[in-house]
């Protein structure tokens, strides 16, 4: 593998990893959301994440 290849894994990697960071603290501190809510969110975040 390339060195850019593994920039781009590594930085794909880190985004997904601050998406399921962020869903966790999400639900922790969110009483009124549900699984099924925060499995949309995460499925919206993760689609934009391969978007971009």
């Amino acid at each position: 593998m390339d060195g850019k290849k593994k920039i781009n894994r590594s930085k794909e990697q880190y985004a997904f990893s601050e998406i399921i960071k962020k869903a966790y603290e999400k639900g922790l501190n969110d009483r009124d959301l549900t699984v099924h809510k925060l499995l949309e969110d995460l499925e919206a975040e993760l689609k934009n994440m391969m978007v971009s």
